[in-house]
């Protein structure tokens, strides 16, 4: 069987490719005579095909990350700003205005360049803080990216990337602790992936973030561990990361659960970041 050269072989394929454009009466997209057009041909068509699939990638880790959120039921909601109702409030425009506040929130979140801050929902059970908190994680999933570096010899190279979200139960989040301490295995393991993309999330919201301390009257300090969690994953989001804080607590109720240095990590020192709900009906109740 004869050998042929690369060359050789190079040649016979350059000659077919020529053959079958003649006879589909196509051009070639090169001249493949000419090295040099054929070599950047080649390199243009790489970088596209590896584009492609880094941006597959960048959307697997994307819905990854939304994904390992931890819900109160186990179970997902959808909601966004055209599913707001204000109509079903006594108070039409003050649940307007909280709506049109939220969604001006979630769109200085995708300014590239902007600091990141946190914001809180504070107000009575079921006037829709975590429905509009859940609004603006949608908007944000489906409208916005961040800016990412990619660190190279001659200096950093800026590309845009998905804005990765992760909505979190506290109270959800303490059982788990609690069954991790009575040692499942499983929930220890959960637990561990709930606070790793919690830090790094671009977008949390902590969802009824109180509600582990108790109800009125009842409020007592969190469990040591839920405490050293929660501050570890502040701690590592500070200043860097978005946060969204539901609640149906007051901020002096907060500082009788947690560490004050949570709090004061949490709490928006910006007035135009807190929401007040408390003017609004308790639609949920209606549901029921």
């Amino acid at each position: 069987m004869a050998m042929h050269s690369v060359a050789e072989m190079a040649a016979s394929i350059s000659a077919n490719l020529k053959r079958i454009a003649q006879e589909k009466g196509q051009p070639l997209p090169v001249d493949l005579d000419n090295k040099d057009e054929v070599k950047a041909y080649m390199k243009a068509n790489n970088d596209k095909h590896v584009g492609e699939w880094n941006q597959r990638l960048k959307r697997q880790k994307f819905d990854h990350v939304y994904k390992q959120s931890l819900w109160s039921g186990r179970t997902p909601i959808a909601f966004n700003f055209s599913s707001w109702d204000s109509s079903k409030q006594i108070s039409k425009q003050n649940a307007e205005q909280l709506k049109q506040k939220a969604q001006q929130l979630a769109q200085q979140m995708l300014t590239p360049d902007d600091k990141p801050f946190n914001v809180m929902f504070e107000g009575s059970p079921g006037t829709g803080k975590t429905s509009l908190a859940i609004a603006m994680i949608d908007y944000v999933r489906h409208h916005g990216y961040r800016w990412g570096y990619i660190k190279h010899p001659d200096g950093a190279e800026k590309y845009k990337r998905y804005v990765d979200v992760l909505f979190l139960a506290t109270d959800e989040m303490l059982e788990l602790v609690y069954h991790s301490m009575d040692g499942d295995g499983q929930a220890r393991n959960q637990l561990q992936q709930v606070v790793k993309f919690a830090k790094a999330a671009d977008v949390l919201i902590l969802d009824d973030f109180g509600t582990e301390g108790g109800m009125k009257g009842t409020i007592r300090p969190v469990h040591k561990t839920m405490q050293e969690l929660m501050y570890d994953i502040n701690n590592a989001r500070f200043g860097k990361k978005y946060t969204i804080i539901t609640t149906n607590n007051t901020v002096e109720e907060l500082r009788a659960m947690y560490n004050v240095k949570l709090i004061s990590r949490l709490i928006p020192t910006n007035g135009e970041h807190t929401l007040n709900f408390n003017g609004l009906t308790d639609v949920r109740s209606k549901m029921l």
